[in-house]
């Protein structure tokens, strides 16, 4: 087993007042691993500065980026910032000085912070996160056993993270890591990054003790010392040699200001770290409760709408072609691999059952003043496809070269133009979340069409003449798509043309034709006007049946559930379903 090393604190007050530096009206959360270190660097610059913690913390700078193991977290327990003006640590403001010549007041003998300094607004951003313990986890800590003891006598002094109000409490967790098993587990991700965090590297305590250190603090003391001492020597100057001496002190009373201002020049109000780390959110740390799934990996990467028109959920074979012809296009792969574009070398589909990249729709829906329309779009990636492999083919169109998100343009033709982002973590839209798609981590063992199954074969039995008969076949069919991904076969499925989520179109819109006939170069598509286009369907002259449907499994199912012909192009997409069958 690697050695590891864990790192946890508590917040004394349950609150976390950190000042997001990407924002300064927001808080920061989760806490960035260098903030993290700052505070230890700022305990050991704080006291004695022990040769043996200073070298723990060189080696801790140097590890890999660590997994954050935090207590869950509720966008509505961030605080609305407040403004407050406060004295700052500038020069007085010119138009406060004491007339020397009055005698001073009662309040300017009680100091200028009231009134003779310049108050500016500073906002104190924080967020509510309890009491639970968090951590920082490093899996492979090489030679932790020769830094632990100086790192827990290190993490004992560390009073606060962040601004002096946010009080905390640290240690270096011995055997105890199993506290983690209730947090949330985020752990670094470029390419799925929900949020991007400042992180260590080599040499960051030399240039903090550099910029904050006591020795650069003490020789800044010794020139105010020595500017204060020849002060006093020229009040007692006197006699014929007094002009000359003046103008001596004079002298070297301007170099050490110069010198001690040159100091205060350099000592910024906050630490620049550059280096940033992408982290994406995993879920619960805790063992997984008895739950299926399918090959569709739980990590949903959104994509959110920032710009071009609003569009329908019965857009979404528009969408979901464009983005794919997108990733297609910007590979950082060619040829481009098989489970982005779904075929083999030689141009066949794939016929394993691990599947290949989805594109899903990610609508307003399931509210009742939804109204379908598309707010962004998911992909879902094959389990079997690890994540390195993943960032390796999309990063080219997901991140720019300092692995910052880029934006994602996609030409929808007569619909327009349309602008997505990756989702940052923080995003509050329902639709916008993985979990709303997937129920991670404890499942749903009722699920519903948001956009109809297209049927993987067409039914025997006659829907008209035939219609009992007909739903049972469908129900089979529907059944048989399950198994096709993985998941059971459900216990109880209903079939109908209307959806159980209020928002989503009908399953295949009635036709609604001018004067019999379509406009010259209007696509077949736009004849259909109260729900969704038929499904394209190879070989054969008509369209496959497409169908909601209401599905209840024996036990609770991990999504995302993409089933039947359309599951890769956004088609078959089913979300989990709170209400009874009807």
């Amino acid at each position: 087993m690697m050695p590891s090393l864990t790192i946890g604190w508590e917040y004394l007050t349950g609150a976390a007042v950190a000042t997001n530096p990407s924002d300064r009206t927001r808080a920061e959360w989760p806490p960035h691993p260098a903030r993290v270190f700052m505070a230890l660097a700022a305990a050991w610059f704080e006291t004695a500065e022990e040769p043996d913690e200073g070298a723990a913390l060189r080696w801790l700078e140097a590890l890999d980026e660590p997994e954050l193991h935090l207590p869950p977290y509720d966008h509505e327990f961030e605080r609305s910032p407040v403004t407050v003006f406060v004295p700052v640590n500038d020069k007085a403001d010119a138009h406060h000085q004491p007339d020397k010549k009055k005698p001073a007041t009662v309040f300017q003998k009680l100091g200028d912070v009231a009134i003779g300094r310049n108050r500016q607004g500073r906002t104190f951003p924080r967020v509510w996160v309890g009491f639970d313990p968090c951590f920082l986890h490093w899996p492979d800590a090489p030679a932790i056993e020769n830094y632990r003891d100086a790192l827990a006598r290190l993490c004992r002094k560390v009073t606060r993270i962040g601004h002096s109000s946010s009080l905390v409490r640290m240690w270096v967790a011995e055997n105890d890591y199993s506290l983690c098993e209730r947090s949330e587990c985020w752990v670094p991700d470029d390419l799925l990054a929900q949020v991007r965090a400042r992180r260590t590297s080599d040499g960051m305590l030399d240039m903090l003790n550099e910029l904050y250190g006591q020795e650069l603090r003490q020789r800044r003391a010794r020139l105010t010392d020595q500017i204060g001492a020849l002060k006093e020597e020229k009040k007692a100057v006197k006699g014929k040699q007094s002009q000359q001496r003046k103008a001596e002190i004079d002298g070297q009373l301007a170099d050490l200001t110069a010198q001690r201002d040159s100091i205060v020049d350099r000592l910024p109000v906050r630490p620049s770290i550059g280096l940033q780390s992408g982290y994406r959110r995993n879920g619960f740390a805790q063992a997984e409760t008895a739950v299926a799934r399918s090959h569709f990996d739980t990590d949903v990467l959104v994509l959110k709408q920032t710009a071009g028109p609003q569009l329908p959920l019965a857009s979404t074979l528009a969408v979901t072609k464009a983005l794919r012809d997108t990733i297609m296009k910007h590979s950082g792969e060619q040829p481009v691999p098989p489970w982005v574009s779904g075929h083999d070398p030689s141009g066949e589909p794939l016929r394993h059952d691990d599947g290949h990249l989805a594109i899903i729709p990610l609508p307003f829906v399931g509210h009742q003043n939804a109204d379908g329309h598309l707010l962004g779009l998911g992909m879902v990636f094959p389990r079997a496809v690890d994540r390195q492999e993943r960032a390796h083919v999309l990063s080219n169109l997901l991140v720019d070269d300092e692995a910052q998100p880029r934006n994602v343009e996609l030409t929808l033709g007569r619909l327009g133009l349309w602008t997505l982002e990756m989702r940052h973590w923080s995003e509050k839209t329902f639709a916008l979340q993985a979990d709303t798609w997937t129920e991670d981590p404890t499942g749903s063992d009722t699920w519903a069409s948001v956009t109809p199954i297209v049927l993987d074969r067409f039914p025997k039995q006659d829907r008209v003449h035939n219609r009992p008969d007909w739903v049972a076949e469908v129900a089979e069919i529907v059944a048989e798509a399950c198994s096709r991904i993985g998941i059971p076969r459900p216990v109880e499925v209903d079939i109908d043309t209307t959806s159980w989520h209020i928002g989503a179109p009908r399953a295949l819109a009635k036709h609604r034709r001018v004067r019999g006939s379509l406009p010259a170069g209007t696509k077949p598509e736009a004849s259909f006007g109260d729900g969704f286009p038929p499904y394209p369907a190879k070989g054969v002259n008509a369209s496959r049946p497409q169908v909601h449907a209401w599905l209840r499994f024996d036990q609770p199912l991990v999504g995302p559930v993409l089933l039947g012909a359309g599951r890769y192009r956004g088609y078959g997409l089913l979300k989990p379903w709170k209400g009874g069958r009807q």
